[in-house]
């Protein structure tokens, strides 16, 4: 399968009008409201003034914020988002690690969530990950993708990639694992490899963000739309990754964490 690149441009640009600086982002209920004040009914001598707008970005402890649905911790980098098995059959394909809720891949996708995607990539901005265009292919002068790769600085490629975890209550206690342990090879018949994802930000096409709109997350075959792709030498091929076998039900609550790579345990 051969996905054809389109004209992008970088969300750095976006999020950085968006949120200029970190403090700047989650201060953003002190800003002053210039919009006049709207009277109750004429001559009552009454008047309100208009609701502070809620800020993007919430500060819910000396270390941690919320935007959306998503947390995360501004010293350990480590972000997590509630989300749900959604397919388990083994003899099912999977694509995607996880997609939102309502994407246009759901039915090849691993997990699912309600967590806005452009809020995901919020939070990876501010907590200073880098995005890295090292898994895609350079276009040709007509468009289709060459056998050429772009080249990546060492320090952009460490600071894009995060690993993956899950935690879900199994009984009366919680597991954690990889999520690549609940990923399997169709013929070798062994679990993923356990590597960091990296992370390459999606893009802006015609100033909507791509990620948004499709809902794509975490990927296995390469989608340069998505949040962050997985980086092992059998992501081309799209009918080698099923289910593994022990997962719990479709549907059951999990608990998805994003962390720096180099402080993975």
């Amino acid at each position: 399968m051969i996905r054809l690149h389109h004209p992008v441009i970088s969300v750095a640009t976006l999020t950085s009008l968006l949120c200029v600086g970190f403090l700047a982002c989650v201060r953003a209920d002190t800003l002053p409201v210039d919009t006049p004040e709207n009277k109750i009914a004429p001559g009552s001598g009454a008047s309100i003034k208009p609701a502070t707008p809620e800020p993007l970005v919430k500060k819910i402890s000396p270390v941690s914020y919320r935007i959306g649905k998503i947390t995360f911790n501004k010293d350990t980098r480590e972000i997590t988002l509630p989300a749900q098995t959604n397919i388990t059959n083994p003899d099912t394909i999977l694509e995607y690690l996880l997609v939102h809720i309502n994407g246009e891949k759901i039915h090849e996708a691993l997990i699912a969530t309600e967590a806005d995607p452009s809020h995901l990539n919020i939070a990876l901005k501010l907590l200073n990950y880098k995005e890295s265009r090292e898994l895609f292919r350079l276009p040709r002068p007509d468009g289709t993708p060459s056998e050429e790769y772009p080249v990546v600085t060492d320090e952009i490629k460490k600071s894009a990639r995060f690993g993956v975890y899950i935690t879900w209550k199994d009984g009366e206690t919680h597991k954690t694992i990889p999520a690549t342990q609940w990923i399997e090879h169709r013929v070798l018949k062994k679990p993923m490899s356990n590597l960091p994802w990296v992370y390459n930000g999606s893009f802006i096409y015609e100033q909507k963000f791509n990620a948004k709109l499709t809902g794509n997350i975490l990927t296995i075959f390469p989608d340069e739309g998505s949040i962050a792709n997985y980086p092992g030498k059998d992501r081309w091929d799209d009918t080698l990754w099923i289910p593994a076998a022990g997962i719990p039900e479709e549907g059951t609550p999990i608990t998805v964490s994003l962390k720096p790579w180099k402080t993975a345990p």
